[in-house]
């Protein structure tokens, strides 16, 4: 009697369990759906629901039936990006509402079960989904966009702040010249941006000690032949022109100032521009594989272009670009002044994933989810950057001349009056979207000169010299 009583029990809990399975993809099913047509209507172009699924089996990723999967969970983690208020809680309420407005009943809005499936998400994948959506935007189709018929990259790094956390503290250890228990965690970022839609192609993270240079090796093979980098001093040596030059990829960077040069030798195209030849520096740089160093060549035949720089404003008077672009006929001086002034555009872009996506500040407590967030901000960086390619192609213009803060402002608007709307009004609300987006065009003002001053007072308060603890003691013996 015992036995089959004990048995009933069992069979009781199995069928409950698949009933509450059954429940929880009934209710992952109908968020997949109210995302695809809120999140993944704008993005539709570079990141469908199909790719998701593509990704996932490529990565080897395989998930149990559960109401946050990996397509819902990131696509909640991406409007919890793009939203001023990036709490959990936002991000729950959102999805307890898309339930709600489907008629289901009231879940929980515990925050648990969102913030253990945004820990199972695979780093790796949400990497390749940065890459992927970048190479998209890379693929320019209108010719206007391209500098002189060539795509053009342009690399640039900062660095950015985290949780102050034991576990933060062992990968990205706060900079040396701050007490213990008063500063926070600190990574150094580079990344990798399409110059025509100001997409990331790829980018890496690290702790402050490696440098820019080596992450920046690490972006070559995210190149196509045929195409200009372009950067600042730093990523101008000759082992690296020499990599990227064998792999097709053609760049321009800033003379380092330890380089001299002499324009009165070497073949004179103009004044101040000439081809010279570089031999191959004995000592291998720092991080560079030796064997790959012993594999370039002993000579590299580069050009010198030196340009003047008298707009107000600018700190720098006289640049000296080397490149391999030899050709002065196909490439002015003119055009190489020009094209490393759009070197800015890096800088702008990191301001808007710093500032306007708040990735200045990572507010993950450990080293793989604060890896994840940064992740996850680039790709909301690109999807936003592709609603801006969209919009220029129907509508005349160029995407980064679009304003990216009004972009964000009408996507997080418009996405939840899709979200709502039926099948044939869901398409109209998308293309009226386009049309807003084509319409935030950006004033022309390139030597705009604002000085680096502050107007609001800070509050008069000391600095933070010892840990937090330490005060708490010192008021409690007071």
């Amino acid at each position: 009697m015992k036995e089959n009583t004990s048995k009933s029990e069992k069979h009781q809990e199995k069928s409950s369990s698949q009933r509450g399975r059954a429940v929880f993809t009934s209710f992952a099913s109908l968020l997949r759906e109210k995302f695809q047509n809120s999140m993944g209507l704008p993005f539709a172009a570079v990141l469908p629901e199909s790719e998701l699924e593509k990704t996932l089996k490529e990565e080897g990723i395989s998930y149990r039936k559960r109401l946050f999967c990996p397509i819902v969970t990131l696509w909640g983690w991406l409007s919890q990006v793009l939203d001023p208020d990036k709490s959990c809680k936002k991000a729950v309420s959102r999805v307890v509402a898309y339930l709600i407005d489907l008629g289901q009943p009231l879940p929980s809005t515990d925050t648990g079960a969102y913030c253990k499936a945004r820990k199972r998400l695979a780093v790796n994948w949400l990497l390749g989904l940065v890459r992927k959506t970048g190479n998209q935007l890379h693929q320019v189709s209108e010719p206007h966009w391209l500098w002189c018929g060539r795509r053009v990259a342009v690399v640039d790094g900062s660095t950015l702040l985290m949780a102050d956390t034991p576990q933060n503290q062992a990968p990205f250890p706060q900079h040396k010249k701050q007490a213990k228990g008063c500063g926070f965690p600190i990574a150094r970022i580079a990344a990798l941006f399409g110059l025509a839609t100001g997409g990331v192609l790829d980018a890496a993270i690290s702790a402050l000690s490696i440098g820019e240079v080596n992450l920046f090796r690490g972006f070559f093979k995210r190149l196509l032949p045929g195409d200009v980098v372009i950067g600042e001093a730093m990523f101008g040596s000759y082992a690296d022109i020499a990599l990227l030059l064998a792999t097709g990829v053609d760049s321009g960077f800033r003379l380092h100032s330890r380089r001299k040069t002499d324009f009165r030798r070497g073949k004179r195209l103009g004044r101040y521009d000439h081809i010279v030849s570089w031999q191959k520096p004995k000592q291998c740089p720092a991080g560079l594989c030796r064997r790959k160093f012993d594999t370039l060549p002993e000579q590299l035949m580069v050009r010198e272009v030196r340009f003047q720089v008298s707009d107000p404003g600018f700190r720098t008077r006289q640049v000296t670009l080397v490149t391999t672009l030899l050709d002065a006929k196909a490439y002015p001086k003119a055009a190489l002044a020009a094209l490393y002034r759009e070197r800015w555009q890096a800088e702008i872009s990191l301001r808007h994933l710093k500032t306007r996506l708040q990735m200045e500040f990572l507010t993950s407590k450990t080293p793989d989810m604060v890896k994840k967030e940064f992740y996850v901000h680039l790709l909301a960086y690109n999807l936003i950057r592709s609603v801006q390619k969209q919009a220029a192609e129907q509508h005349g213009g160029k995407p980064t001349l679009l304003s990216f803060a009004a972009t964000v402002q009408h996507v997080a608007i418009f996405s939840t009056l899709i979200a709502s709307a039926i099948n044939g009004r869901r398409h109209q609300l998308y293309l009226l979207l386009l049309v807003l987006v084509a319409t935030e065009q950006l004033h022309c003002r390139p030597n705009r000169y604002e000085p680096r001053v502050k107007k609001r007072r800070p509050k008069p308060y000391r600095w933070m010299k010892k840990p937090r603890k330490d005060y708490h003691r010192q008021q409690q013996k007071s």
